[in-house]
């Protein structure tokens, strides 16, 4: 399939997003880890490849979840946006997005979301988003922000990252760690845009 075939779904300025395929998967795992050792858990799962399919199926099939790629002004794959805790019943979802490490702090991943809302909110039919955003995330939370979601909530989560509470250079960020009965944990931060809210913002 060329660039020119791809379904997209809704577009920004330098964004496009689209269904995810298998060669997504591919292109995904392709993605260097990230350089900043907060972020080392979000990392690509890096798999061979005669896993990936099966991956891609358990993860659309068995747990339900709805991928979408985010491809910059070149078509290129830059992201991933995908829906999950998909409950049609009450018009809302839990959100979760990552950017090629390579695309970080240019905008892209809030101008896809952006433009990904008003398909979330209107082909989709959806009410309300959901999402947690780690709290030493500065920057996905003025993003988030940016778009129109308020905090609502908190909780406690476990982090594979480095050992934030002794290490100096995480000094900065030490408040939003702890350590609990699951080992070391973050603090995330509850989020929530409404539908009205959002066209409030148009």
């Amino acid at each position: 399939m060329t660039l020119l075939e791809r379904p997209v779904l809704v577009a920004g300025p330098r964004v496009q997003v689209r269904p995810f395929t298998r060669a997504d998967v591919d292109a995904w795992q392709a993605w260097p880890d990230y350089d900043d050792a907060l972020l080392a858990g979000t990392s690509p799962r890096r798999m061979p490849p005669e896993q990936r399919t099966q991956w891609l199926r358990e993860l659309t099939q068995r747990q339900g979840q709805i991928p979408f790629a985010i491809d910059d002004e070149s078509g290129r794959f830059i992201g991933r946006l995908f829906l999950r805790a998909v409950r049609a019943d009450e018009g809302a979802a839990v959100l979760g997005i990552d950017l090629d490490p390579d695309v970080l702090g240019r905008g892209y991943g809030t101008e896809a979301l952006g433009a990904f809302l008003r398909h979330y909110f209107g082909p989709m039919g959806f009410d309300r988003m959901q999402l947690s955003v780690a709290a030493f995330n500065e920057r996905a939370r003025r993003s988030y922000a940016s778009l129109g979601f308020r905090l609502v909530g908190s909780h406690w989560d476990t982090h594979p990252g480095p050992d934030v509470i002794s290490e100096p250079r995480f000094r900065h960020v030490a408040q939003y760690f702890r350590r609990g009965s699951l080992g070391l944990e973050a603090l995330f931060y509850d989020m929530v845009l409404e539908r009205d809210a959002w066209r409030a913002l148009l």
